[in-house]
């Protein structure tokens, strides 16, 4: 890797002992609640479409997409062709993908639908036992990641696209969490456990040089919960757990040079489990 920024965060986030938390947490909706006992799902877990929503669940026999109208009433369920373990899936355009893998060719796979439910294509990425970690689409080019363990149990990270595939290898990331197109390549969003668990980033031109590279640590078990871009930075957000369970998110935004431009501390921590709060 041509450059590794470690950023140590150990101070920004002192744990004085007992959390609890500030505010009540969020109830369920009705509607949620009326989707979890029709459907098993809630609210987030629907993707909106001109007349209604879609949503992907596990099924025995591979995964069910569900379509909804308006008013939350099964219009079709589809079961797909392959015996899918869905782990990602969203509406780009006038399409569904899903991603996930096939429990029998034991292969990363990304399934194309139309929006009344037929099945237009169906992609295969790596090889057999690769795990598929994320999708992402832009002007026509689908990149699509993947962690690859070796013998020895070390992981790769492989991108691979049209335009070829890109490699982020251990130490410096285990596994991936997200891609996102950025400028001229990729970036890859990921973790890596040199000490703690920590977050990487890395910054991947498509000719696969890698621009700059940056690890956050706050000196506990940290990981990736959400990740976009806004104005050519990125912002993440990263939830930081210490060894007695309390949860901690905290928000960065980093430059297009790899620098971190701001942070933004949660208020509040989740609270501990109850044989351990003081």
């Amino acid at each position: 890797m041509k450059k590794l920024i470690y950023i140590s965060l150990i101070g920004l986030t002192l744990f004085t002992g007992c959390a609890t938390n500030s505010k009540p947490e969020k109830k369920l909706s009705f509607k949620s609640i009326n989707l979890l006992d029709k459907y098993g799902v809630n609210e987030s877990a629907l993707m909106k479409t001109d007349d209604g929503y879609v949503f992907v669940l596990p099924d025995p026999n591979g995964a069910a997409v569900y379509k909804l109208d308006k008013n939350y009433n099964l219009v079709w369920k589809k079961i797909t062709p392959v015996l899918l373990d869905p782990i990602k899936s969203q509406i780009i355009g006038n399409k569904l993908y899903i991603l996930g893998y096939d429990q029998k060719k034991n292969k990363v796979s990304l399934l194309t639908y139309d929006l009344t439910g037929n099945l237009i294509k169906t992609n295969y990425y790596g090889e057999k036992y690769d795990l598929a970690r994320d999708f992402a689409i832009k002007e026509n080019n689908v990149y699509v990641a993947v962690t690859k363990y070796t013998p020895n149990n070390n992981s790769d990270i492989i991108v691979y696209s049209k335009k070829g595939k890109l490699t982020v290898s251990t130490p410096f990331m285990d596994d991936a969490y997200k891609i996102l197109p950025y400028k001229k390549g990729l970036l890859i969003i990921g973790t890596t456990q040199a000490t703690s668990e920590d977050v990487i980033i890395a910054y991947k031109t498509f000719d696969n040089k890698t621009v700059w590279a940056k690890t956050i640590d706050m000196g506990m078990d940290e990981r990736p919960v959400k990740a976009n871009i806004k104005n050519g930075e990125l912002m993440i957000e990263i939830l930081s757990t210490d060894n007695m369970g309390a949860e901690k998110d905290v928000t960065f935004i980093i430059d297009e040079k790899g620098n971190i431009k701001s942070i933004k501390k949660g208020i509040e921590f989740k609270q501990l489990p109850m044989k351990y709060r003081t």
